[in-house]
C-alpha cells in the first residue's frame, strides 16, 4: 500500500506541475540542466561509442546548451531501457534513449505481454545510422562460407532475446538453414568478441560493419574471423567490395524472405534517439532540430571519421514514420517473423 500510495503522489504532482512544466521556454526549461543520455547497451559496443560522441556535441544545439550525460541501462536486448523510458523517466525532455530497434516491434514480433507501451506514443529525436550486420566465423571453423554453414553445425554465440546479435542469429538458423547450436547469454558484443577471440564459440551476427571496424578490427585484420553474410535492405558498399554475399542469396522462398526484410527493416532506423511519451511538443521539436545541426556539424564529423563510425542520419519524423510502417505490416509478415524470432530445440 505504501508504495501504491507513493506512486499515485508521484502521478498526481506530475500532473499538477505538467500546464506549467510545458508553457516553459524550451531555452528556460533547459539552461542550467543536464540531459540523462541512456544507452540500451553495455559500456564499449556500438551504440555506447555513438552515443558518447553524440553527448559531447548536440548540446551545443539545444536552447540553454544543457550538458548531456551518458548513463548506461542495458538488459534484454533494449526494452529494459524502452520500459525505463515509457513508465518511470520523466515527461518533461530531461532524458533522452540511444536505443537498440528491436523493442520498438515487441508488440507485433516478440512478447505483447512485455510491450506495456505503444512504440507510437513515443518522440523520435533522430537516427544517426542505418546499419548493415554481419555474422562471424573463426578461421579455423569447418564452416568457411555461409553454404558451409548451412550442412555443417557451428557453436554461435548470443546476448539476449531482442538484441540483433540474438535475433538475427535465430532467423538464420529459422529461415536460411543455417546449422547453429547456441550459448545465449554473453554481456553484448565485448563479451562476444572475447568468446570469439578465445575459441569459446565458433561464430556471432548482429555486429554492424562500422561497429566490427571501429571497435575490434583485430578479428580481421589478424584473421582470427572472416565474415561469412550481410543482412540489410541496402547492400553495404565496403561488404560488397570485399565479396561478403548478402543473405538474400541463401534464403529458401517468398516468406521467409518477407519476413526476414521486416526485421531489416528494423535496421533501417538502426540507432534511434527518442524521449518518452507526453513530453511537450516544442521540447521534442527543439530537440530534433538539434540532432538534425549536429548531424552536419564539422567537429562531430571529424570525430566520427576518427571512430570509423557511419554517419548516415535519418530525421526524427522518418524514424517515426518508419515504426509506423513496421507496425501496421500485414498480420501473417508479423507471424512468420514472429515465429522466426523464436529460438525452437
Amino acid at each position: 500500500m505504501r508504495a501504491q500510495a507513493w506512486k499515485a503522489l508521484a502521478w498526481t504532482v506530475a500532473l499538477a506541475v505538467a500546464p506549467v512544466a510545458s508553457a516553459q521556454d524550451v531555452g528556460t526549461f533547459y539552461k542550467g540542466r543536464s540531459i540523462d543520455l541512456i544507452v540500451a547497451s553495455t559500456p564499449g559496443g556500438g551504440y555506447d561509442a555513438y552515443a558518447r560522441i553524440m553527448a559531447r556535441h548536440m548540446g551545443r544545439y539545444i536552447p540553454g546548451n544543457p550538458l548531456l550525460v551518458v548513463r548506461n541501462l542495458p538488459g534484454a536486448g533494449g526494452l529494459t531501457s524502452t520500459l525505463y523510458l515509457a513508465d518511470v523517466a520523466p515527461r518533461d525532455g530531461s532524458v533522452m534513449l540511444a536505443n537498440q530497434p528491436g523493442p520498438l516491434a515487441e508488440s507485433v514480433l516478440g512478447d505483447r505481454t512485455k510491450a506495456t507501451f505503444d512504440s507510437l506514443k513515443f518522440g523520435y529525436v533522430g537516427s544517426v545510422a542505418s546499419f548493415t550486420t554481419l555474422c562471424l566465423i573463426r578461421e579455423d571453423s569447418k564452416a568457411k562460407t555461409f553454404a558451409n554453414w548451412q550442412r555443417s553445425e557451428v557453436l554461435f554465440g548470443t546476448d539476449q532475446p531482442n538484441s540483433t546479435m540474438h535475433d538475427h542469429t535465430v532467423l538464420f538458423k529459422n529461415l536460411a538453414g543455417a546449422k547453429t547450436r547456441i550459448v545465449s547469454g554473453y554481456p553484448g558484443s565485448n563479451g562476444l568478441v572475447l568468446a570469439i577471440q578465445r575459441g569459446e564459440i565458433e561464430g556471432f551476427c548482429g555486429y554492424a560493419w562500422s561497429s566490427l571496424f571501429a571497435r575490434s578490427p583485430e578479428l580481421v585484420t589478424n584473421k582470427i574471423v572472416r565474415i561469412v553474410v550481410q543482412y540489410g535492405l541496402t547492400p553495404h558498399k565496403e561488404a560488397t567490395a570485399a565479396g561478403v554475399p548478402q543473405i538474400w542469396e541463401f534464403v529458401r522462398n517468398d516468406e521467409d524472405k518477407q519476413a526476414l526484410e521486416l526485421v531489416a527493416a528494423l535496421q533501417e532506423f538502426g540507432r534511434p534517439y527518442m524521449v518518452g511519451p507526453g513530453v511537450p511538443g516544442d521540447r521534442l521539436e527543439a530537440l530534433r532540430k538539434a540532432f538534425d545541426e549536429t548531424m552536419k556539424d564539422k567537429d562531430f564529423l571529424a570525430e566520427m571519421e576518427r571512430a570509423k563510425l557511419d554517419v548516415l542520419p535519418m530525421t526524427g519524423q522518418k524514424v517515426e514514420d518508419l515504426v509506423r510502417k513496421v507496425i501496421n505490416a500485414p498480420k501473417a509478415v508479423h507471424d512468420k517473423a514472429k515465429s522466426a524470432l523464436i529460438l525452437k530445440p
